[in-house]
């Protein structure tokens, strides 16, 4: 009753996980399978190959080489939550030789790189590879570094190794799968024996399933005897139905057992008018079918064949790539969904504008890499993995830069986004003063007991309070004007400072600028005006010597060449 309960408590948890990791029967998907060793190719190294259930295309993933020379002797595979694969290698395998020469690699299915995750150690001759939901890597060790099979949890990151089982039931196992609630499932294959010679003696001759509790490491037998013929791969339905894979029964290539009971129920045979031959691992395909590696089928190399729900047996792929399969797995892929956005639909020539996909996504919630073509004709130039790139444009014009998001098996998605550049600078013109010599106030009494009075000018009482500055302007724009005075310097090394309290020879003057007022508008095409009051924080200017100096710069930047005219302003007549 409590193994019920926990089976229906995991098909609920099953149940509730997010709409991204549920498979519709006619969701497209990828099988990917590990073989021993490559005969009839160019190659005799191991080979990783992914089959595309939409196209029937085989293609090749990774073989030692360039991507890297990890390969020795593949046991089995299984797919990470972000895509990538991980395979169990044997290294050089034999049933009585301990020394740890296994290995967990990690295979990017988009580059076939290989990298290390775990080697040595515990790992002899690891034969099976399960992930969990949390990431973890739960593998089987057919033999053991102590004698004694066992089951290693491999931290995904660091390597790390931990023994979760060992010994007991175990015996001479070769695969290995997780139920719902967690718990680990192993086929124990039984007697095995070379010419005559017995290498390995189990308790049990044909083989069993034994189920290992998750928490306490607690072992047992589920279901033995029967049509039981040295069980191999195993996976697990949604409903917790148990599929198992025999190398030798004439009455079951594959069966069915239920989680509870044990009971045994044949799925399809394996006699002389059926495909198998030598069945290993088992995967299950979003409509049902079953696709189980076999080791030879006729032609001796083996293949992949699809099993259907009534037991109907058909090729799925076999061919020049295949040579004694042996892992399998199916990754359902449906296609990213792309969105691209640019920082402004409006940017200035030489301004950068960033392009943005972070709205791009992977219904699987895998990671993304990124080909860009920036500049919009056609060619995808560049590829990062992180979502944002720049560019800097040149000329007027319109582009569309687009996108491809391109999920680790391969599916991808395009989106653009358009950018308008104007890189042509407003033009100001015609720039002068209404009136090009206005009224200051009038000379303080402490300037004025200092001999600073101004010199009496006779149009000063003519001279308007204030003035407006006029211009054209080839564009709408924000127009800026600055406003200062300019005062006596004297040259030093390349800078115009204040001139010295007593005069020093052989330092040429210059003019001094000191900023005193900006005047800011925005104004449309054409003639415009901007006036000026004659006021700078509610003072009347000082009699003296100004300059004005204005630009226009438009809505993305651009700004015009500067233009600058003289003002005058004096002292009125006392």
């Amino acid at each position: 009753m409590m193994r019920r309960t926990r089976i229906l408590t995991g098909i609920l948890l099953t149940l509730m996980l997010p709409a991204a990791s549920k498979a519709a029967p006619d969701d497209p998907y990828l099988v990917y399978v590990v073989n021993r060793e490559v005969t009839k190719g160019q190659s005799w190294w191991p080979v990783l190959v992914r089959g595309d259930a939409s196209t029937g295309a085989l293609t090749e993933v990774s073989r030692n080489g360039p991507q890297g020379n990890l390969f020795v002797h593949p046991y089995d595979l299984a797919a990470e939550h972000d895509g990538s694969l991980v395979v169990v290698d044997m290294g050089r395998f034999a049933s009585d030789d301990a020394s740890p020469d296994g290995a967990v690699i990690r295979v990017d299915p988009t580059t076939g790189a290989q990298t290390a995750v775990s080697s040595g150690g515990e790992l002899v001759d690891p034969a099976g590879v399960a992930v969990a939901p949390d990431g973890a890597l739960y593998v089987l060790e057919n033999v053991g570094r102590r004698g004694e099979p066992a089951v290693i949890r491999v931290d995904p990151h660091s390597g790390a190794q931990s023994t979760v089982a060992e010994g007991g039931e175990l015996c001479y196992p070769f695969g290995i799968a997780l139920e719902a609630d967690g718990d680990i499932l192993v086929t124990d294959y039984g007697d095995h024996g070379v010419a005559g010679r017995p290498v390995v003696d189990c308790p049990r001759d044909a083989g069993c399933l034994i189920r290992i509790d998750r928490e306490g490491g607690r072992q047992t037998v589920v279901s033995q005897g029967g049509l039981f013929g040295k069980p191999f791969g195993l996976a697990v339905e949604s409903s917790g139905r148990i599929l198992v894979a025999n190398e030798v029964n004439a009455l079951a290539a594959v069966m069915a057992i239920d989680p509870v009971t044990g009971a045994q129920a044949a799925v399809t045979p394996n006699d002389l008018r059926d495909l198998f031959r030598l069945p290993e691992r088992i995967a299950i395909a979003p409509d049902g079918d079953l696709l189980v590696s076999d080791f030879e089928l006729e032609d001796r190399f083996g293949g992949i064949v699809r099993v259907a729900p009534g037991g109907g047996q058909s090729i799925a792929w076999q061919g020049e790539l295949f040579s004694n399969p042996l892992g399998v797995a199916v990754v359902v892929n449906r296609p990213p969904t792309a969105a691209l956005s640019a920082s402004s639909p409006l940017v200035a020539g030489g301004q950068p504008v960033t392009f943005d996909a972070s709205a791009s996504r992977d219904p699987e919630g895998l990671r993304l890499r990124y080909d860009w073509d920036l500049d919009g004709d056609g060619a995808f130039e560049r590829r990062t993995a992180a979502p944002t790139a720049a560019l800097t444009p040149g000329a007027s014009g319109t582009l569309t830069a687009h996108v491809r998001v391109r999920d680790p098996h391969g599916a991808s998605a395009t989106a653009g986004a358009a950018v308008t550049v104007d890189a042509t600078a407003p033009v100001l013109d015609s720039f002068r003063a209404s009136a090009r010599t206005i009224l200051g106030r009038a000379p303080s009494k402490r300037s004025r007991g200092r001999g600073r009075r101004p010199r009496p000018r006779a149009d000063a009482v003519r001279a308007p309070r204030r003035t407006t500055f006029g211009y054209r302007l080839s564009e709408p724009a924000t127009v800026t004007v600055w406003l200062g005075r300019v005062l006596p310097g004297q040259r030093v090394g390349d800078r115009c400072l204040p001139p010295a309290r007593r005069a020093v020879r052989r330092r040429a003057r210059c003019p001094r600028w000191r900023h005193m007022v900006t005047l800011r508008e925005q104004q449309p095409a054409g003639p415009n005006g901007l006036r000026f009051s004659g006021r700078v924080g509610g003072r009347r200017l000082v009699a003296g010597h100004y300059r004005a100096t204005a630009a226009a710069t438009d809505a993305v930047g651009n700004e015009s060449p500067r233009t600058t005219t003289r003002l005058r302003v004096v002292a009125p007549r006392r």
